[in-house]
């Protein structure tokens, strides 16, 4: 992630990327880091199965055997 943010990457990829955190920095990887990153244009894909941030994400896709099961928009997201 480090070498991610220190290149300026127009695309970050996160995959369970915060699931050994301790809870304190959790917190801010979904609540100050990735909107930090939006607010700069930053395309992320954040992969997780903690279901207390998905709120955070402008779209959950939910997968289930491979196959996507739903895809659903947050309130905030409408207007991107």
């Amino acid at each position: 992630m480090i070498v991610a943010l220190l290149e300026d990457r127009p695309i970050y990829v996160f995959d369970e990327w915060a699931a050994d955190q301790d809870p304190e920095f959790r917190k801010y990887f979904y609540t100050e880091l990735l909107p930090t990153l939006r607010a700069r244009g930053k395309t992320v894909l954040a992969v997780s199965h903690d279901d207390r941030y998905f709120s955070c994400a402008d779209r959950v896709i939910t997968m289930e055997q491979g196959q996507i099961r739903s895809i659903q928009r947050s309130a905030d997201s409408a207007g991107h």
